[in-house]
């Protein structure tokens, strides 16, 4: 017959293993009610989305993930919102992979998820071909460029709503700028490395685009430095793609005339700071026609480090919360 010690050590053990289960369960429902929505440029090519899906499978695996592709997309973001909340989360964190914060799209995507009371640029209603499809007018589902709203409204959002920054020049970024260059340099100290990234259409914005990547070249240099042998110089500029014809043209001389320079003292290596390939990488090479320099095309993407700049992104925000 069980004495009374023994009842009372095994009705002991049996509460302390409810109690871890309903530890665990409370902490499992906590997980499932945090959203994580991505939001990154489209493209046309399905190598640029191929590499985005990628990057996010290891955080998809703790938390319900979506992305919405496009330029601070309302339709697309609007969508991805909507599925997060049809799953039952209560809070979605807001992961941007874009390559600045000084940008009309970032601010475009804090006026529509209700963090700015108003938008300080002309709005932009470019839209996605694929994610707006069926979400127009007429047409039988089918959109074109004539079909977009002309005014844009804040997005329908019932959730609690946290924004991260973009990649801007976090030590991650500088991890993979850095493992670019060191796969294609062959005499550091004969060598001038140009980081060359799409930039903005306003003065103002531009250069505080280029002061970022300056960070970034800084960090390169100080990793560099660990190895004994500093390149001759790290120079960061933008192309400004989309800028007015006369801005367009100049930024392009400067590009072929650092390039023209780096190759009269040493070696160039051009390295893109985009986030994956898709086609805005063959312009810098247009640009360049007839010129010298060393050049592998690898954007950021495909790196594991974008997927752990994902998951810090995260973690962080919910530490602050």
């Amino acid at each position: 017959m069980p004495t009374k010690k023994n009842n009372t050590t095994k009705t002991f053990v049996a509460l302390f293993v409810i109690l871890i289960s309903s530890i665990n369960t409370n902490q499992l429902s906590a997980q499932d009610k945090i959203g994580v929505l991505v939001l990154a440029h489209g493209s046309p090519q399905t190598t640029w989305d191929n590499a985005i899906e990628n990057s996010i499978k290891p955080i998809k695996k703790k938390y319900t993930t979506e992305i919405a592709f496009g330029m601070a997309n309302p339709i697309s973001m609007q969508s991805a919102i909507d599925k997060l909340e049809r799953k039952g989360v209560d809070t979605i964190i807001v992961v941007q992979l874009f390559v600045s914060s000084y940008s009309p799209i970032i601010r475009q995507n804090e006026y529509l998820l209700g963090l700015r009371d108003s938008l300080t640029d002309a709005p932009m209603l470019m839209m996605h071909h694929a994610m707006a499809k069926t979400s127009m007018e007429g047409n039988e589902g089918k959109t074109h460029h004539n079909s977009q709203p002309q005014e844009l409204a804040q997005l329908d959002i019932k959730t609690h709503i946290i924004l991260t920054k973009p990649l801007d020049d976090h030590a991650l970024v500088a991890d993979i700028l850095f493992d670019r260059i060191q796969a294609l340099s062959k005499n550091p100290s004969n060598e001038t490395v140009l980081i060359v990234a799409h930039g903005p259409n306003s003065a103002d914005d531009n250069e505080k685009w280029v002061s970022v990547i300056e960070s970034l070249s800084n960090q390169i240099k100080r990793k560099q430095a660990l190895k004994g042998q500093g390149f001759k110089d790290i120079k960061g500029l933008t192309v400004r793609d989309d800028a007015d014809p006369e801005i367009y043209e100049k930024a392009k001389q400067s590009f072929r005339n650092e390039v023209i320079k780096a190759d009269e003292k040493g070696d160039a290596i051009v390295i893109p700071l985009l986030l994956s390939q898709g086609g805005v990488e063959s312009r810098y090479l247009k640009r360049l026609e007839g010129l010298n320099f060393i050049w592998s095309g690898e954007t950021l993407l495909p790196h594991p480090k974008v997927s752990e700049f994902i998951k810090l992104r995260v973690e962080n925000a919910l530490s602050q919360e």
